[in-house]
């Protein structure tokens, strides 16, 4: 590997470190507060808050990303660019807030629950803290400074969460997450402005964002459809199956989400501006796409289905008994790791190479099948509702990999030969966890949940030296070069 080849990875595993940190903190601190709500409220409370915030969450896409990713990527971006995209931002969450302020009385009497209008206007006024942060937050991501991010983390929203756990063992009901979700917001945000050394100001000057609007528009329309797709299936699961069903089944997407938000998401953050830096270089940038695929993969794999496959135990030792319904969804959803590891990194691909226009067109589709689906079976139990999801993770995955073949000449034989090995792995994998726990007492889940783990650990690691030995140690040893090598003046 060449000396700036090096560096860079060197740069890519420093910045994936710290974004770890930074997810893995915020993402600890929200699960242990989900503990201690799941310990105090009801089915019915998480089903009527998730549903709220699924609405939130796809305003959201329109005030903090609608420059972000763009900016990202932009090789050009001055302060002239962050200052306009900030003054735009601010304005356009002021507009969407006023706009649920409107809707949201209307969505709780679809869902046949009034919290949620009272819930939604309230949660709402985050986006209003959390746009201009947003490009705060774009500039040090360009930069790699993946570091502040996490301190921002690690303070701010940690004393947010303190705050959510104390409303919660205060009697705040329902109320205690709203409080954790705004204080968590509006500290972060805070915290993130007093420590950046650069801040954005208002400006009457627009013109960069010119530079810039056309990839925005398309991601941002990318994003929002893929949010949307989530979000309306949660929504719409409230309207057809009952805020306690949603309840369970938000457990069950919070269990697998949180060690997403660890490891998935902290590698999605560094893929975008590390592979943007090789646009221009296709062969570079194709062969570490595929590197980063079969690492990824190799490592994403077996987590999630270990999940998948003690998530009866886990559920059981987290949240307690009343929650073992979520234990069934929480293993179909860990199964879909397969598919949706590999699409982060098409994803990044392909938005490295512009071809947004492209991911939003395969996000409208996967959406337009959500309401089709929902719309003709009416999700009638939670089977069905699982089955509906899976098949949009599906469709994604299959049109994500007819457009790498055609954008990039990267095949699908290509992928499945890259991927045959870590599922093969995690499969037996499963099947030995699933033949060891048939001698477990099913008393003390705690205890399996050790003797499974270790199993699975030894199983998946003697299989993969097998059948993926290349990529994993190449994942050790950029892990031993970044950590023992001195600095260079290029890092």
């Amino acid at each position: 590997m060449s000396a700036p080849a090096l560096s860079l990875a060197r740069i890519a595993i420093g910045s994936i470190w710290w974004s770890i940190v930074e997810n893995g903190s915020l993402t600890a601190v929200s699960f242990a507060a989900l503990i201690i709500f799941a310990k105090l409220l009801e089915p019915n409370d998480f089903g009527s808050y998730a549903v709220a915030v699924s609405v939130i969450e796809v305003a959201g896409i329109f005030t903090n990303m609608l420059f972000h990713d763009a900016l990202v990527r932009e090789p050009k971006a001055s302060d002239a660019h962050f200052n306009a995209a900030f003054t735009v931002s601010l304005l356009v969450s002021v507009v969407v807030f006023v706009i649920l302020l409107t809707i949201f009385p209307l969505l709780a009497t679809l869902v046949g629950d009034p919290r949620i209008g009272d819930i939604g206007r309230v949660l709402g006024v985050g986006l209003l803290f959390e746009a201009p942060a947003s490009i705060l937050n774009a500039r040090l991501r360009k930069e790699f400074g993946f570091r502040l991010l996490a301190i921002r983390t690690l303070i701010g929203r940690t004393a947010g969460a303190a705050i959510g756990i104390l409303a919660a063992l205060q009697g705040f009901g329902i109320w205690s997450l709203v409080i954790q979700s705004l204080s968590m917001t509006i500290l972060g945000s805070t915290t993130l402005v007093v420590l950046s050394a650069w801040r954005p100001r208002l400006t009457r000057e627009l013109r960069p964002l010119a530079d810039v609007l056309n990839y925005s528009v398309g991601a941002v329309t990318s994003l929002a459809t893929n949010f949307a797709t989530k979000r309306a299936f949660i929504f719409f699961a409230g309207v057809f199956l009952g805020v306690e069903t949603v309840g369970f089944l938000n457990i069950a997407f919070r269990l697998v989400d949180t060690v997403w938000a660890i490891t998935a998401t902290a590698i999605s953050q560094v893929m975008l501006p590390l592979m943007a830096r090789m646009q221009h270089d296709r062969e570079r940038l194709l062969r570490s796409y595929r590197t980063a695929l079969a690492m990824g993969c190799i490592l994403m794999f077996p987590i999630f289905v270990g999940i998948g496959c003690e998530a009866s135990e886990l559920i059981t030792v987290i949240f307690g008994t009343k929650w073992l319904p979520a234990a069934e969804p929480a293993f179909w959803l860990s199964l879909l790791v397969f598919v949706q590891a590999p699409r982060l990194f098409m994803t990044s691909l392909l938005s490295a190479v512009g071809e947004i226009e492209s991911i939003r067109s395969v996000n409208l589709a996967v959406l337009a099948y959500m309401a089709i689906a929902i719309t003709l079976t009416r999700l009638p139990d939670s089977g069905y509702a699982l089955a509906v999801w899976s098949g949009s993770e599906c469709l994604a995955l299959v049109l994500l990999t007819i457009l790498a073949n055609r954008k990039c000449a990267i095949s699908s034989y290509e992928h499945l030969r890259i991927l045959t090995g870590p599922v093969i792995a995690s499969g037996l994998m499963a099947i030995v966890i699933g033949l060891t726990r048939q001698f477990l007492p099913h008393s003390q889940p705690g205890l399996s949940i050790a003797l499974l783990s270790a199993v699975g650990f030894v199983t998946y690691a003697g299989l993969s030296l097998l059948h993926a030995k290349d990529p994993l140690m190449l994942a050790v040893g950029l892990w031993r070069t970044h950590r023992y090598r001195p600095p260079t003046t290029d890092s």
